[in-house]
C-alpha cells in the first residue's frame, strides 16, 4: 500500500453525528464524549444535518469524517450518539490499535456484502458505531469518492449497510488492506454484554441481555448510571 505524506497542526478530534432533534440520550452522550475528548487533549464536534451526500440516509453522513475539513487533525474518531465512556476509563482511545469494530455481527454482514453488494472478504468491514482513522487512511479512502457515485444508492436505505457499506466499498476501491484494521471489541461493547464497567466505550442498546427482552435505551442508560458504571 502506498504511503501518503501528511502534515497536521492539531492532534485528534472526536465527532458525533445526528440529523434531527436531539433526544435526552443524545445530549448525555454528547456531554460524555466531550468530557472524554477534553481528558485526552482532543477536540470535539457534533456534526448536524447531511454534510456528506444530501440524498443519502442520516447514517451515511458519518462518512463525512473523511472530508478534507478535518485534514488538520491526525486522527478522527467518529462514534455513534449512544456511545459512552464508563467511569474510571482513562485509556486514550487514540493510542490503541485498529480502525473499527469487527465482532460477530460485522463478520456476518461482511460475508453478506461480499455475496450480495459488490463487497469482498479481502478488504476490511467496520461496524458503524465507531471509526478511528488517521490522516493517511482518510485520504486513501477519500480519493475513491467523486465521479459516478451511483454505487452508493444500494446502501441508501435504513439498516442496509449504509455507512458501513460505503466505507467497505471505498476500502475495496482503494485496495486498502491495513495490517491491523480492527479495534478490540471493548471499544464498542454493547451495554447488554457482561462486565460493561470494563469496556472502553459502552454502546447503549435496547436489549437487556443478548437474548432480550428490550427496554428503551434511556432506561438502560439509567440502569448503568444507578450501578455507578456511567
Amino acid at each position: 500500500m502506498r504511503k501518503v505524506q501528511c502534515t497536521v497542526s492539531n492532534p485528534n478530534i472526536i465527532l458525533q453525528h445526528f440529523d434531527g432533534d436531539l433526544r435526552e440520550l443524545d445530549h448525555l452522550s454528547i456531554e460524555n464524549m466531550r468530557q472524554y475528548a477534553h481528558m485526552h487533549g482532543a477536540e470535539y464536534q457534533l456534526v448536524r444535518g447531511k454534510p456528506f451526500r444530501e440524498h443519502l440516509t442520516g447514517a451515511c453522513q458519518k462518512v463525512h469524517m473523511l472530508s478534507d475539513h478535518y485534514d488538520q487533525y491526525d486522527q478522527v474518531l467518529m462514534v455513534d450518539i449512544d456511545m459512552f465512556a464508563p467511569k474510571g476509563m482513562f485509556t486514550n482511545v487514540f493510542g490503541v490499535e485498529g480502525i473499527g469494530l469487527y465482532a460477530g455481527t460485522q463478520q456476518m454482514l461482511h460475508r453478506k456484502i461480499a455475496n450480495t453488494a459488490g463487497g469482498s472478504m479481502l478488504y476490511p468491514y467496520w461496524g458503524g458505531a465507531i471509526y478511528k482513522m488517521d490522516l493517511p487512511t482518510r485520504k486513501i479512502l477519500r480519493e475513491q469518492l467523486g465521479g459516478d457515485e451511483s454505487w452508493m444508492d444500494q446502501f441508501n436505505e435504513a439498516y442496509k449497510f449504509e455507512d458501513e457499506g460505503i466505507m467497505h466499498i471505498l476500502a475495496k476501491k482503494a485496495n486498502f488492506q491495513p495490517e491491523k484494521p480492527y479495534m478490540h471489541q471493548r471499544w464498542c461493547q454493547c451495554s447488554f454484554l457482561p462486565n460493561p464497567e470494563k469496556a472502553g466505550f459502552i454502546h447503549v442498546r435496547t436489549k437487556i441481555t443478548p437474548q432480550g427482552p428490550k427496554k428503551e435505551k434511556i432506561e438502560n442508560y439509567y440502569d448503568l448510571k444507578v450501578k455507578g458504571i456511567l
